[in-house]
């Protein structure tokens, strides 16, 4: 009795374990922006900007600067490649504006004295892609990356300073998915 019992909910088990399996590991995604990016008559990245919340930190400025950097290294070729077949029948062009919402970058000095107990490292953006001269928002994806405090302290640092250049990949790719076809994408949660 007591086995025919288990032969019958064993494949109920396993339909839940592999549902919750599922649930657990997907990739939270970005909706897509309401239409693809392609079709206008110019695209414009504006420089990295820094919300109000975030106060003021330690060396904030580099922070800043070096995310800023990798935005435009990632994405000034696509941009250029697209402003060159820039749709001219239109007066409609595009603004992506990437702010970080949230910040905790720890420096190499801190990794090497402080090691783990130094703690994690994140950052926390938004990019609002613009329409103008309309000035609607078409879109307003959010990104995040963490650095986990050992691969941090292991790294002494470079791990850290990684990060920003993932975080700058997720916006490229993002916004490179959505110009021919709304995809949405990853936000590296």
């Amino acid at each position: 009795m007591f086995t025919q019992t288990i032969r019958r909910t064993m494949p109920l088990l396993a339909a839940l374990t592999l549902s919750f399996a599922q649930s657990a590991l997907a990739t939270p995604l970005n909706a897509p922006p309401l239409h693809k990016l392609e079709g206008y008559s110019g695209y414009e990245l504006r420089p990295v900007a820094v919300d109000a919340s975030v106060g003021p930190k330690i060396h904030l400025d580099k922070v800043v600067a070096r995310v800023d950097s990798d935005i435009r290294e990632r994405l000034y070729p696509i941009l250029q490649e697209w402003n060159a077949f820039a749709n001219n029948k239109t007066r409609q062009r595009l603004l992506i504006e990437p702010r970080i919402t949230d910040v905790r970058k720890l420096s190499r000095a801190t990794r090497i004295f402080a090691g783990a107990f130094a703690g994690d490292s994140h950052i926390t953006m938004k990019v609002r892609i613009t329409e103008l001269p309309s000035g609607r928002v078409i879109g307003e994806p959010e990104f995040y990356r963490r650095t986990p405090a050992m691969p941090g302290a292991l790294t002494l640092g470079a791990r850290d300073n990684a990060m920003l250049k993932d975080v700058a990949g997720l916006i490229a790719m993002y916004i490179n998915a959505n110009y021919v076809q709304l995809v949405g994408g990853d936000t590296g949660y």
